[in-house]
């Protein structure tokens, strides 16, 4: 019996390669790795609209193209063929912020693995994932050359997203299991390259090459263990947290987040659609249809922005379910009950208490960042 779990498409979260949403964590790991060799920094951020000094700034937020204008750049100017390798050693689960968290804490390797395909959209991921069960084991696989999501992918470009997968998987295995979690096999959808022995040294794991696919094998057995900080009441209270968080991310592309950025300018006090159409200059018509192409609506994105915004209040402040109703613009609090119920499966007192915040700060209420 077969079963698998794959990632979402970016094209579901209303996204595009060109918005600037992520923390440059994983671009300076591979600027870091080029420096140290000798490349310039400069050289390898041509054509990103980046300077090191935005690299290093923590604050900085970057896109999947700018990371992938670096490693074009970077692939050229690195001489030998195991670059992949040595920045996906250096992608350690600390490195994803929240979403490593979610990984370091789940309580078991397969309830690990479905967080890192769930939650997949908030790592900067540019690559489908997928795991499935195969008889007695459980199999990562990779996109082959054809099936790369970018498109002008050469061999060492191709190349080195393999091994950086490859790479960065195991080493966040082993930091979430131990330094025992080891795959049983990798596969390589190519020919044997130059680096095999640096290949080998990293997965230290019997290596096919010429193979259908790319994929890392482990033992189903070993689904059911249990993390070195498995901890199930941080597990989901960190879950709960990587949702809130791909949930705004739905909405941060396109005209998606200029009329989101609207809706929250003024938390409390939502203008109608035609309003909004008339702040962004154009028809409510022209809105709609702008909308609809990006698989969203006004409906969806003002629901959206009560939801984010009623979860903030309960979690960081001290608002009754009565103030909360209000400030959201609802008749009264039982349609506001009944709303968060749909929502979100729990009742707002239900929800403050899961999420601990009933012992909150008294600060007054505000909109959570929601705007970049």
């Amino acid at each position: 019996m077969t079963s698998a779990v794959s990632s979402p498409p970016e094209a579901g979260l209303v996204a595009t390669v060109g918005d600037r949403r992520f923390p440059p964590s994983k671009l300076a790991t591979l600027l870091g790795v080029l420096v140290e060799f000798g490349v310039d920094a400069d050289a390898v951020l041509e054509g990103t609209g980046l300077t090191r000094q935005d690299v290093e700034n923590p604050f900085t937020l970057t896109s999947c193209a700018q990371f992938m204008r670096a490693t074009r750049n970077a692939v050229k100017l690195y001489p030998d063929w195991d670059l992949g390798l040595r920045v996906g050693t250096r992608l350690r689960a600390t490195n994803y912020g929240m979403y490593g968290y979610a990984l370091l804490c789940s309580e078991t390797v397969q309830q690990m693995w479905n967080r890192a395909i769930k939650y997949h959209p908030l790592s900067g991921g540019m690559l489908p994932l997928r795991w499935c069960i195969e008889g007695d084991r459980a199999v990562w696989t990779f996109p082959g050359r054809s099936d790369f999501p970018w498109p002008d992918i050469d061999e060492r470009l191709y190349r080195f997203m393999v091994d950086l997968q490859f790479a960065a998987l195991v080493t966040i295995g082993r930091d979430v299991m131990g330094s025992w979690f080891l795959p049983l096999e990798a596969g390589y959808a190519a020919s044997r390259p130059v680096h095999v022995a640096a290949i080998e040294a990293v997965l230290q794991c019997p290596v096919r090459f010429d193979q259908p696919r790319n994929t890392l094998s482990f033992p189903t057995a070993w689904l059911d263990r249990a993390p070195q900080l498995a901890n199930p009441i941080t597990a989901s209270h960190v879950s709960m947290q990587c949702a809130r968080l791909l949930d705004e991310l739905k909405w941060s592309a396109g005209i998606t987040r200029r009329v989101y950025q609207e809706l929250t300018r003024l938390p409390g006090r939502f203008p109608d659609i035609e309003q909004v159409a008339q702040t962004l200059c154009m028809t409510s018509r022209t809105l709609r249809r702008r909308l609809e192409a990006e698989g969203a609506s006004y409906t969806e994105l003002l629901t959206a922005v009560r939801k984010t915004l009623a979860i903030d209040y309960l979690t960081s402040t001290l608002m009754s379910a009565e103030d909360i109703a209000e400030a959201l613009g609802f008749s009264d609090v039982v349609s506001f009950r009944h709303a968060f119920k749909r929502w979100t499966g729990r009742t707002p007192k239900e929800y403050r208490k899961a999420s601990d915040g009933g012992r909150g700060n008294a600060q007054p209420a505000r909109a959570p960042a929601l705007q970049q």
